[in-house]
């Protein structure tokens, strides 16, 4: 891109933003906007990055959570016996994110309200609802498992390691970022901003978007929860012929 088109690129830019806000800023303190409100998974998809942008009207602390749709998640503990590692414990939790990010216009979201109001709104790890569907867990054990649950969804890129950045184009309009891995969970997505003045929550607002199969992904999906037992018969099958096929080819070399 030359130098010229770039600056054409940056005015057209100005010019979309400065009209998409301008009616609605002088009567709401807090807007944003979504550049893309449905991403397609796709055969071959790798992630995508997620890019929001927003206005804020006076002053204010901002905060955005992106959730994705609720799921029930097992977690196994596993130990080692005569050598072998074997399932001991497991601790279903019901309707958790199965996707969670936030950003924060500061460097930390205990220092924009109290522990309540963070858990009410969804605010950071420590304020998500983690609650297993077996009720007489000790508490020692209970930590033990949502400690093992948010690593494993940190490790799949799932929820983040920490807040994101608001970046801030000027006093009032701002910009977000949130990535997608690739192996993102399919369904309705929330997304919710909020913007805070001395511990209180000033104005809400919250859209959704879509994360949905296309293709061949589609119909597999589609397939499965439709036909559970003929896709684990398909399934089986499949990892059968593999099997031996791998043994013919070895054979023959």
């Amino acid at each position: 891109m030359n130098s010229f088109s770039a600056i054409a690129f940056f005015f057209v830019l100005g010019v979309y933003v400065v009209s998409a806000f301008s009616e609605i800023a002088a009567a709401e303190p807090l807007q944003f906007d979504i550049a893309d409100d449905y991403v397609e998974i796709t055969t071959g998809f790798t992630g995508t990055t997620l890019s929001m942008i927003g206005y804020r009207k006076g002053h204010g602390d901002i905060i955005l959570t992106l959730e994705g749709p609720p799921r029930s998640t097992v977690v196994r503990q596993k130990s080692q016996v005569f050598g072998a590692w074997v399932n001991r414990e497991t601790l279903q939790f019901d309707n958790i994110p199965s996707y969670y990010d936030f950003a924060l216009s500061v460097d930390d979201e205990k220092k924009l309200m109290s522990d309540a109001l963070l858990k009410e709104y969804h605010v950071g790890l420590n304020a998500l609802r983690m609650v297993p569907k077996e009720e007489r867990v000790d508490e020692d054990t209970l930590r033990g498992f949502q400690s093992a649950l948010l690593r494993y969804k940190q490790q799949h890129q799932l929820y983040s390691q920490k807040a994101g950045v608001i970046e801030f184009l000027g006093d009032n309009f701002f910009r977000v970022d949130f990535h997608l891995p690739a192996h993102v969970p399919a369904g309705n997505y929330t997304v919710r901003a909020l913007l805070v003045g001395k511990g209180k929550v000033v104005y809400e607002d919250t859209q959704s978007l879509r994360v949905g199969l296309t293709g061949f992904s589609s119909d597999i999906y589609e397939f499965s929860r439709n036909h559970a037992f003929l896709y684990g018969v398909f399934c089986v099958l499949i990892a059968c012929f593999a099997g031996w096929l791998s043994n013919v080819i070895v054979r023959r070399s």
